[in-house]
């Protein structure tokens, strides 16, 4: 789904296995909020990582979260920018999340993104 097609509906994945979601819209964007529900809380400790990819090369590439979801029982998070700010993307970057999910919890994952004026 293109941005803006159906206003500012989420991107969305479902499933028990590994995420590997990767969105890269080839235009400039912004993150505002990132969603995760798990069917039960992780016994196995590993981490779910989102991350900007830059298009300018890896030397720019920047983690924005890393958390272990085996600390504290997390079934639920809810990611968003500092200052609840939209994170920005120039147009040849893209938005990774990535969690290897051995237990094969089933998860719900939802971000939300829109458009940027932002000419990176």
């Amino acid at each position: 789904m293109a941005m803006g097609e159906k206003g500012n509906k989420p991107i969305e994945a479902t499933g028990t296995g590994a995420i590997a979601v990767s969105y890269a819209p080839q235009e400039p964007f912004e993150v505002e909020e990132i969603r995760l529900h798990l069917d039960s809380a992780a016994t196995t400790s590993e981490n779910l990582t989102v991350t900007q990819t830059a298009g300018a090369g890896s030397d720019y590439d920047t983690i924005l979260l890393k958390r272990d979801l085996s600390v504290g029982d997390v079934v639920d998070l809810v990611w968003r920018p500092p200052g609840d700010k939209p994170y920005k993307f120039e147009f040849d970057d893209s938005l990774d999340i990535a969690y290897t999910n051995t237990d094969g919890n089933t998860y719900g994952l939802q971000v939300f993104a829109k458009k940027s004026g932002y000419l990176g």
